[in-house]
């Protein structure tokens, strides 16, 4: 279905309100007014949200992000201008590149899940954002273009995982080190993926390049226990199974690594020493899952997505169309014909994303 490596960007789908599902298009506070001034792009897809001054530097430079009670005031403020039809909503900071301050590249924040057997309890906490239980998800990222450069993929794939292994990574090299649990990502686990390799979005090595020496003894290709390089690679079959886009007997058996009690850099291999190793296969997968319910035949595939550029000055005609230009990539349904991967790239054309405001 793919043929070359790939980084995420979003293909369009453009819908007018008029041509909705209705219900999906009453605004929950018709009658209140936005405490911010927002403005939407002529093509659909992107709008932006008008801070003061001194609110954006207090929200780039305190992370308001991170603050509870503040992101809950500013998406219920959202709410009052978009229709509750969306599943994810995007906030893209209006920056050159990456600031000092907030520390992360991207952020998601988990606001409900509905889905059992992917590790993670059943919640709805979307009435505190303005949303009526359709809002599965918030995501920040720190910079104008990071919808398609930046870690788009990894971080909507924290939507669905890691919620399912008790992962490990290591704190240095040699063997002065300790192995320490690692949540959320894969840290010293394999994977494998329709293009033959496997490394994940969320972190680990690529299972067809373990070699085993003996006396818990392994090498494999240098790898991210955190992340594989943004959106250069695609998700692999075990975030496709949790994501609903495959059934668990397409994961191929794969391994996981803790009490890691050695841990060698070369040019070529990561070496390593693990006194646990577990062997994951469809079977045992489901054992300590549960199975997923809704299945890959009944789960959700499409998504709607809404981008909101944070700014404290109106978006120059460049700015716009930088923006702009990532979320029709993110969201294409084809081969881009580069080396990153959108969304539908990224999920072998199982699943896709409208971005539309």
């Amino acid at each position: 279905m793919r043929l070359s490596n790939k980084l995420s960007l979003f293909s369009i789908l453009i819908f007018l309100f008029t041509c909705s599902d209705k219900d999906d298009d009453i605004l929950p506070y018709p009658d209140e007014e936005t405490v911010h001034e927002f403005e939407l792009h002529s093509n659909n897809r992107v709008s932006s949200l008008l801070m003061t001054q001194s609110e954006y530097n207090s929200w780039l430079n305190n992370d308001d992000f991170s603050n509870g009670n503040k992101r809950h005031e500013l998406f219920m403020d959202i709410y009052k201008k978009f229709p509750d039809k969306y599943d994810f909503i995007f906030l893209v900071l209006n920056e050159e590149s990456k600031p000092p301050s907030p520390s992360y590249f991207g952020r998601l924040i988990g606001v409900s899940n509905d889905i059992e057997g992917i590790g993670l309890n059943l919640y709805d906490n979307s009435s505190e954002y303005g949303s009526s239980g359709k809002l599965k998800a918030v995501m920040q990222l720190s910079a104008l273009e990071f919808i398609k450069y930046g870690p788009a993929l990894h971080e909507i794939a924290h939507n669905w995982a890691n919620f399912s292994l008790s992962t490990h990574s290591v704190n240095g090299t040699g063997s002065n080190l300790s192995s320490y649990p690692y949540g959320s990502h894969w840290g010293f686990t394999g994977g494998t993926n329709f293009e033959g390799g496997g490394k994940g979005q969320l972190g680990g090595f690529s299972q067809s390049s373990l070699i085993e020496h003996g006396d818990n003894f392994y090498s494999v290709e240098p790898f991210g226990p955190n992340a594989n390089g943004g959106n250069g690679i695609p998700y692999n079959e075990l975030e496709l199974y949790l994501m609903g886009m495959i059934p668990i007997s397409s994961v191929s058996n794969f391994d996981m690594f803790t009490d890691i009690t050695s841990f060698n850099i070369s040019e070529s291999s990561y070496d390593f020493i693990a006194n646990s190793r577990t062997t994951f296969d469809p079977k045992s997968l489901e054992d300590l899952l549960g199975k997923r319910i809704p299945n890959n035949n009944n789960s959700q595939k499409n998504f709607k997505l809404l981008v909101v550029v944070l700014t404290d000055n109106p978006l120059t005609e460049e700015e716009w169309n930088k923006v702009d230009a990532t979320a029709e990539w993110f969201s294409r349904n084809e081969d881009d014909g580069t080396s990153l991967y959108n969304f539908w790239e990224a999920t072998n054309g199982l699943g896709s994303i409208t971005i539309e405001n």
